[in-house]
C-alpha cells in the first residue's frame, strides 16, 4: 500500500511538473512574440532615421545637382561623379530592399510604385544596369527591383 501511495504522489508530482513546464513555455512564447514586435518597431524607426539622414544629405544643393545630372544621363558624369551617384543609387536600392522586410503587406503596391518611379529616370536605370552587370547588386535586391519595374 505504501508503494502504491508513493507511486501516486510521484505521478502527481510529475503531472504538476509537466503542467508548470508547459505553462512556462507558453509564457516564454508570449514574451518572445512581444520582443519580436518591439524589435520590428525599433528596426522600422531606425530605418526611417537613416532614410531621413540620407534624404537630407542628397538634398543639399551640391548633392542635389549631382542627383539631377546623373538621373538625366549617367554616362555623361565624370568618374568622381559616377562614384558618388552609384553610392546614391545603391543606398536607395538598399532602402527599397530592406523596406520590403518591414513594410505592411497592404503597402507593397505603394512601395512598388516608389521603386518604379525611381527607376523611370534613364540615368538611374543605366547606373543600376551597369552595377548589376558588374555583380554589385545582390540577386535578392535585383529581384525586388525587377518585380516592381
Amino acid at each position: 500500500m505504501s508503494l502504491d501511495l508513493a507511486v501516486f504522489w510521484g505521478n502527481l508530482a510529475a503531472i504538476f511538473g509537466a503542467i508548470s513546464i508547459f505553462t512556462t513555455l507558453i509564457f516564454v512564447v508570449i514574451e518572445l512574440r512581444k520582443n519580436f514586435e518591439q524589435f520590428r518597431l525599433i528596426r522600422e524607426i531606425h530605418l526611417h532615421d537613416v532614410q531621413n539622414q540620407y534624404y537630407l544629405f542628397w538634398s543639399q544643393p551640391k548633392n542635389a545637382e549631382l542627383v539631377l545630372k546623373g538621373s538625366k544621363n549617367f554616362n555623361e558624369l565624370t568618374d568622381e561623379e559616377k562614384f558618388s551617384f552609384e553610392n546614391y543609387v545603391e543606398f536607395r536600392i538598399r532602402f527599397f530592399s530592406f523596406g520590403f522586410n518591414i513594410v505592411d503587406k497592404k503597402l507593397v503596391g505603394a512601395q512598388n510604385s516608389r521603386i518604379k518611379y525611381f527607376f523611370a529616370d534613364a540615368g538611374v536605370r543605366s547606373c543600376y544596369e551597369k552595377m548589376n552587370k558588374e555583380g554589385r547588386i545582390p540577386p535578392l535586391w535585383s529581384e525586388v527591383i525587377e518585380r516592381a519595374i
